[in-house]
């Protein structure tokens, strides 16, 4: 084997082998990861973006908006499925990519066929820091609820 073709396969073999060392060591991340953010300021960021004239947190305090909102939509809560940082982030930076049923249900026939969300788009205004705290607050308001599994029949009773 000539020497030029020698070198070609041991430098893709050794190129090939560190590729694979790398996969095992490290496993690749899955979905959209964002980094620690901060709930306290992401509450500020909820209140000083007005989120709160269209969306209660059950238990938190936030300050009241009048006149009131024709509807509110609560976030948050007891939840099987607990939305991700990449869905909490898709929900603020593009609100229409997906409706909630309960919104589309509440208006009327007319406007169901052409719906888009009444949300502003914040893309230009939040700063990358403001929407991880946004993101971090908006994730804690959700407890993941375990479902009831069948625990078999009480044989003694």
């Amino acid at each position: 084997m000539p020497r030029k073709t020698f070198n070609i396969l041991a430098l893709g073999t050794s190129l090939l082998l560190t590729l694979a060392a790398c996969t095992r060591e490290s496993p690749p991340v899955k979905g959209f990861v964002l980094p620690e953010g901060d709930l306290v300021k992401g509450e500020k960021v909820f209140v000083k973006y007005n989120c709160h004239a269209c969306h209660t947190i059950p238990g938190v305090d936030l300050p009241r908006i009048e006149p009131p909102p024709p509807f509110v939509m609560a976030i948050g809560g007891e939840v099987y499925r607990v939305k991700n940082s990449g869905e909490l982030l898709t929900a603020v930076l593009n609100p229409t990519h997906v409706l909630s049923q309960e919104y589309v249900a509440k208006l009327d026939k007319a406007q169901q066929s052409n719906v888009s969300s009444p949300m502003p788009y914040y893309g230009d205004a939040m700063s990358i820091t403001e929407m991880i705290n946004l993101v971090t607050f908006l994730q804690a308001q959700y407890h993941k609820l375990m479902p009831d599994f069948f625990q078999g029949y009480d044989l003694e009773n």
